[in-house]
């Protein structure tokens, strides 16, 4: 039997496109290839050729009761310029077809039907027809249809429209649409599970708005043929004639019963439809997920337990989701979300799992969200009372006298445009309404990182560190009889030498960045060598804050790549980058993108070279990932915000370094070591401060001049109310509640999961939408979002760094993800 043909044959001939049979026609199945072109249409835009579908014209007065009698969906609100989806059954319910319902105008009616079935449905609806008053005319032969699918279908067909495509909305068309002259209907459908529209013409100019079209969209579109078609549609779990619904499957049993109005007066089938509905345990159909490797083909036999329950009826491997996935119909009594099936694959059972439909999700259009400035006002609290004061106690006459060695040519020599002072009651209202435009963590959801991570926060360390005694203490210039604020930093001191698994950690630093950098600081010291090898995966603040500290020691930053498939440190050019010239190599685990680091690997490379290592983690995670201690490493930093220290708009914040002990000579800031006074009692003191107010100044270590006394007694605090078993929990909980999310995510098709590494409890995600219109979408539903990487990393625009911490619920997280989808 000679295949059939579409008027565009000649130009898939042109683009080299693979050819296949299709329902009787020959049909493109693909030009570069189905995957490539998949992947055009989710981010993109794909151009289809569908004119072998076919089209029937129903007229006439007695059209609108005609079409209520022939399909199971119910037109009695269809609207001129809308269109309706249903199926059409036998008397026995089985599907004759499913098909589109557009309603040109009143009585008259186009019915858009599947290409294999023309001829079969035109003989079908035409004998139905014959007690009612209509015209049935086959016109399939005389239309041509193209289809544009993708997130930039409206941006590049509207060039060369003559209308507002945004007029045109979801399941609706519009008439006499020019088109490169022609007169078009142009509708708004898909199948494909993204935006798009399809174009309907005379055949004879179709050739022409194809090519138009592609060279319109240039790089920004691509021709697709049905072997996307097929995949796209099944990721959104759409049926196709033949294999979710046929002569011998109802539209019920193909998880169609949505488009069957049981309620509708009388229409074909509807009967058996009810039969079907009402019995006992009626076949379903279900979505399942291969749990491995498999293709799986439509028929394959569905098994529990020895027992057949249904066959497959799509199968494929996924390329937005990377998985082996496939549409079954089964006994309903096993179509539970979760439950556990086997799939008999020629001798072999397959194992596959129920999973919830469908697999990736309609994209939205996005919503912007007005941008709202605050403007702040300048204050000095000095009233001119004050003022005079101060200038008796200095015996001077005017604020100018204070200023007499400063040349005159340099003076401002007018007021400060400043507004008069304010009354204590003003400025509380000022203060306080400025306050009230912040909003915390309390209002809003955080899935936030990136270096300061919402942690639970027991409400025991409020009450303790608000103590007067802690609360405005500064720092123990006169150390020893300050005994509670030394046993506090002891305290803090020996619980970050026992998570780290380090011999000494000195009284805290100012923040994780600052730490990283004096540890490098101490390794260029003891070393006496000028090279810091540091990877890209570390924290880019910390980066640039060690350029501006080395640059004045006449060091050298050498920066490390990334592998850009596991988004760790790339090994190899780490071997590469480390020689004798090497005081340390400082890396972060979990790095930046919250990878976990080979840490045992690259310490061995630093080693092997006698340079010292630099280990930057996650207090959180010592619990259950290797400890700086246990890996070799030299210097331990990181910051200790995670433990029990809020976010604080930013600060301030802790930070830690512990050391072995051979290094104590070159450890920066305080250590507080525990002695006996001499009655025998336990006390405490100041062993070691090498800052050069306490020591030579070629002998200091470091400028640092303080600790982060409050919040390492936080810290302190945090770490012993909950214990050992409670710090673990708290880490099994982020890398639980952080892969739920990113398989999540990475299900639903619109957002890609970038690197394929072990993470802990942050992950970076890929998105087709603006990152900056992301993250309002979802500020603007009290949502927190995740971290702009193209803001760091120039190629990872588009990603994200998302977080997801123990305080997250599975509800917050199912939430972030459906508005992330819904744009």
């Amino acid at each position: 039997m000679e295949l059939k043909r579409t008027r565009l044959f000649p130009v898939h001939e042109k683009l080299n496109a693979k050819m296949f049979e299709f329902a009787g026609w020959e049909m493109p199945l693909e030009y570069s290839s189905a995957t490539k072109e998949h992947d055009y249409v989710r981010r993109s835009a794909g151009l289809f050729d569908v004119s072998h579908m076919g089209e029937l014209e129903v007229k006439g007065i007695d059209a609108f009761n005609f079409i209520q009698y022939l399909i199971t969906n119910d037109i009695s609100n269809l609207k001129e310029n809308e269109i309706i989806y249903s199926p059409m059954c036998y008397e026995n319910g089985m599907t004759v077809d499913d098909l589109l319902v557009y309603m040109i105008e009143e009585n008259n009616y186009l019915l858009v039907i599947n290409a294999g079935n023309i001829d079969k449905d035109y003989d079908w609806v035409k004998k139905q027809s014959e007690r009612f008053d209509v015209d049935v005319n086959n016109i399939s032969d005389k239309i041509g249809q193209l289809a544009i699918q993708g997130p930039k279908s409206e941006e590049i067909l509207s060039r060369i429209v003559d209308i507002d495509l945004s007029d045109i909305e979801f399941y609706k068309f519009k008439k006499d649409v020019k088109i490169c002259g022609e007169n078009c209907i142009v509708s708004r459908t898909g199948y494909t599970g993204e935006d798009g529209f399809e174009i309907y013409c005379s055949s004879d100019v179709s050739e022409n708005i194809w090519n138009s079209i592609l060279e319109i969209g240039k790089d920004d579109i691509s021709p697709a043929g049905l072997g996307a078609r097929d995949t796209l549609r099944s990721e959104v779990n759409l049926p196709l004639y033949g294999h979710e619904i046929s002569e011998e499957i109802s539209p019920i049993e193909g998880g169609l019963g949505i488009f069957v109005k049981l309620d509708k007066d009388n229409f074909l089938g509807k009967d058996s439809l009810v039969k079907i509905k009402n019995s006992e345990n009626p076949m379903k159909l279900v979505a399942f997920e291969v749990q491995g490797k498999g293709m799986i083909r439509a028929g394959y036999e569905i098994e529990v337990d020895d027992k057949v329950i249904g066959f497959v009826t799509t199968g494929l491997k996924s390329p937005t989701l990377d998985k082996f996935i496939g549409m079954a119909i089964i006994d309903s009594s096993y179509a539970k979300i979760g439950t556990e099936i086997g799939i008999r694959v020629r001798k072999k059972l397959v194992s596959a799992v129920i999973v919830k439909r469908p697999f990736y999700k309609k994209q939205y259009k996005k919503a912007e969200i007005e941008k709202v400035e605050y403007k702040q006002y300048p204050y000095i609290p000095a009233t001119h009372e004050d003022e005079v004061k101060m200038l008796e106690a200095c015996k001077a006459e005017t604020i100018d006298d204070l200023f007499t060695d400063i040349p005159e040519n340099l003076k401002l020599n007018r007021e400060l445009e400043l507004e008069e002072a304010k009354s204590e009651l003003e400025v509380s209202e000022i203060v306080k309404n400025i306050a009230n435009k912040n909003v915390s963590t309390d209002e809003l959801t955080c899935f936030l990182g990136a270096g300061a991570y919402d942690h639970y926060i027991p409400s025991i360390i409020k009450h303790i560190t608000s103590r007067s005694e802690f609360y405005t203490a500064y720092t123990p210039y006169q150390a020893e009889i300050s005994q509670g604020t030394l046993q506090s930093i002891f305290e803090f001191q020996s619980m970050i030498a026992e998570i780290t698994k380090m011999d000494i950690a000195n009284a805290s630093m100012y923040d994780g960045a600052t730490a990283a950098v004096e540890g490098c600081l101490l390794s260029v010291s003891k070393t006496r060598r000028k090279k810091v090898v540091v990877g890209r995966t570390v924290h880019p603040e910390t980066r640039k804050i060690l350029k501006t500290y080395l640059q004045f020691k006449d060091c050298e930053v050498v920066e490390i790549d990334y592998d850009k498939e596991l988004g760790t440190t790339d090994l190899n050019k780490l071997k590469e980058a480390v020689d004798e010239d090497t005081a340390c190599v400082l890396v972060q685990n979990p790095n930046f993108f919250g990878m976990i680091e080979d840490i045992d690997e690259i310490g061995q490379i630093a080693h092997d070279k006698k340079a010292m290592y630099v280990l930057s983690v996650n207090p959180i995670t010592l619990s259950i990932l290797k400890s700086p201690g246990e890996v070799g490493a030299d210097v331990a930093v990181g910051d200790a915000q995670p433990l029990g220290n809020a976010l604080n708009y930013g600060g301030p914040y802790v930070g830690f370094l512990a050391i072995k002990s051979g290094l104590i000579r070159k450890m920066p800031g305080r250590v507080v070591g525990q002695t006996v006074d001499r009655d025998g009692n336990r006390c405490y003191c100041l062993t070691l401060q090498t800052r050069e107010q306490h020591v030579r100044r070629d002998k200091a270590t470091s400028n640092i001049c303080s600790n982060q006394g409050l919040n390492a007694l936080s810290a302190a605090i945090y770490l012993a109310t909950m214990g050992k078993e409670g710090f673990q929990e708290v880490a099994m909980q982020n890398i639980q509640k952080s892969h739920y999310a990113e398989n999540r995510m990475r299900k639903g098709g619109k957002l890609t999961s970038l690197f394929k590494g072990k993470f802990f409890n942050e992950f970076v995600i890929k998105s087709s939408v603006d990152i900056d219109i992301l993250n309002k979408k979802l500020l603007d539903n009290k949502i927190l979002g995740g971290y702009d990487l193209g803001k760091d990393y120039p190629e990872l625009e588009g990603c994200k760094l998302i977080c997801v911490t123990e305080k997250r619920s599975v509800e917050e997280i199912d939430r972030l993800i459906g508005i992330m989808e819904g744009m």
